[in-house]
């Protein structure tokens, strides 16, 4: 048996890594979105964020949940390494939160500052002296170009405008320097003078001919201008007189800025405690499913630390049990995976010191063996004496009843003698068995060579060998693997004295780094008792009344002289 000792949850732990990074971006994205929404009452896009930062805290939470009532469940039943799991997982979460709570103390105090600071009522005040500066500045220009227009000397300044423009235009502008252009109309409507920027000059009078006084602003790209239209009697003739002054680049766009930044402190402004309980509860809102995730990434390091310790635990039980063939398979390079390694080397020393010392048991169990067949040897002398002694009495004193004992007496001794003959046979098989003598050789074909000698022993058992693969090849003792094959087959027949099935089946499989040959051998018999089983394969027992108990004896010592193990289901 192997237990999977570290590695399992790298791909859970990564998917969280993902979650969590994708989670910050949409952290970012969701406040900002929030912060330039707020001030203009979005529903919309602020229904979006609440709704994300509520639903996926609840799922967070859910799972985790989940977790913990898997955890209790786990408690409940006994469960290796529950216990020191949730020790790991308060730690982590104490940890989690002891390092959480400097952190939101921080943020909510710098949260309050920066609001504070936002907020400020000399931000307001610089804010509103800014707009009215710019007003203040605008309606300057709209006063001088009004002034200007309706001058008692702009008449007087365009006298000979035809004649010397230049020299008007100079005097305009020595008079009052914020003038930018002026254009005059005869009554016909037709251009007769214009100087300076040429933006503000009007090719066609008639689109202006019905205004009188101040024009409508005109804005541009980059610039605004104003403009004033008078009319004025000028050396006999009427004349219409469009003067204007061009406003800097960029006034209107930074006016309406400033505008629209004073509108949206003073929102700010009304609803500065609200505003900040928001950002508080966004805050936390947001920070709260990190620190669920910190929860969920403790389960999964739990887990991965606990693991291999629960595998050693099990192990070590078994172990314990008698299972020396459990192993712990370890994919990581720490200290753990030299542990699981030391561990399984301990477990294969032990089952290598485990078999010696079987070993060294069923040797001394030869010497009681020896012991047993002593007395076993003397049971059958004793009335092979008394025969012969009998004989040699009769023929000695009465020699007419001679030939009435003698053939009684004769049969009793060849009797005895046969079963002594038999005994010692099997047990020569058993004590002087050589070391095998490998060689390559095809296991289907053994196996049917064996077979073919036992099937008119029962015509009513069936032998299947189809679950032998014809292509499987093993190094071993042809003649010892030929008898141990012949004894286990030949007791599956005995124990079906009413006919059935035998099935023989083999596969290789993967111990450590060495290969071996698995063999089934199945029959349909009633099985073999567990109290007896225990003693089966122990030296002259047997359950049957003509055995010696020396076969499956024989059997498992050349199993183990080939380096292999058997037992029995």
């Amino acid at each position: 048996m192997r237990y999977h000792s570290g590695g399992t949850t790298s791909t859970g732990l990564l998917v969280l890594i993902l979650i969590f990074i994708l989670f910050t971006g949409l952290i970012i994205i969701f406040f900002q979105q929030f912060i330039s929404n707020l001030a203009y009452a979005d529903s919309t896009s602020n229904i979006i964020v609440v709704t994300t930062a509520i639903a996926l805290p609840l799922i967070l939470l859910a799972i985790i949940v989940f977790q913990i009532s898997k955890l209790a469940g786990e408690r409940a039943r006994r469960l290796p390494g529950t216990r020191f799991k949730t020790r790991l997982l308060l730690f982590f979460a104490f940890i989690a939160l002891f390092s959480s709570v400097p952190q939101a103390l921080l943020s909510i105090n710098f949260i309050n500052s920066t609001i504070t600071f936002w907020l400020d009522v000399q931000i307001g005040e610089a804010l509103k002296g800014g707009l009215n500066i710019s007003l203040d500045y605008y309606d300057d220009k709209v006063e001088t170009l009004r002034n200007f227009g309706t001058s008692y000397h702009l008449r007087t300044l365009l006298q000979g405008m035809e004649r010397n423009p230049d020299r008007v235009w100079s005097n305009i502008k020595e008079l009052n320097s914020d003038i930018d252009f002026i254009e005059v109309f005869d009554h016909l409507g037709r251009e007769v003078f214009f100087r300076g920027s040429v933006e503000g000059r009007v090719t066609e009078f008639g689109t202006i001919q019905s205004f009188n006084g101040s024009l409508p602003k005109v804005d541009r790209e980059g610039f605004s201008i104003l403009r004033h239209l008078s009319r004025h009697r000028i050396d006999g003739e009427d004349y219409a007189v469009l003067s204007g002054i061009v406003l800097s680049a960029g006034f209107a766009s930074q006016v309406r800025s400033i505008t629209e930044s004073l509108e949206t402190f003073n929102q700010l402004g009304r609803y500065k405690d609200l505003f900040k309980r928001v950002i508080v509860v966004f805050y936390f809102l947001f920070s709260f499913p990190v620190f669920l995730l910190s929860i969920l990434v403790s389960f999964l390091l739990a887990d991965e630390i606990i693991q291999p310790i629960v595998n050693l635990e099990e192990a070590t039980r078994r172990v314990a049990e008698g299972d020396f063939t459990v192993r712990i398979l370890s994919r990581s390079n720490d200290e753990l995976s030299v542990l699981v390694s030391s561990f399984n080397r301990m477990v294969g020393e032990l089952s290598g010191s485990r078999k010696k010392l079987l070993q060294s048991e069923k040797i001394s169990a030869w010497q009681e063996i020896a012991q047993r067949l002593a007395h076993e040897i003397k049971n059958p002398l004793t009335p092979i004496k008394l025969s012969a002694q009998r004989i040699l009495k009769k023929y000695n004193d009465n020699k007419d009843e001679f030939d009435r004992i003698l053939i009684p007496a004769i049969t009793s001794i060849i009797e005895e003698v046969e079963n002594l003959d038999k005994m010692l046979v099997e047990f020569r098989e058993f004590t002087r068995l050589p070391l095998p003598t490998p060689e390559r050789l095809n296991l289907k074909s053994l196996v049917k060579e064996v077979t073919a000698m036992y099937r008119q022993l029962s015509r009513g058992v069936r032998v299947d060998i189809s679950g032998i693969p014809g292509e499987l090849e093993l190094s071993v003792d042809r003649n010892q693997m030929k008898q141990v094959f012949a004894n286990l087959i030949k007791n599956a027949i005995q124990a079906m004295a009413d006919g059935g099935e035998i099935t023989l089946s083999a596969d290789m499989v993967e111990k450590g780094d060495r290969a071996f040959c698995r063999i089934w051998i199945r029959d349909t018999g009633e099985g073999i008792d567990e109290l007896v089983g225990e003693n089966i394969f122990h030296p002259y027992f047997t359950t049957k009344k003509d055995g010696t108990g020396l076969g499956l004896a024989i059997v498992e010592r050349v199993i183990f002289d080939h380096s292999g193990t058997i037992r029995f289901f």
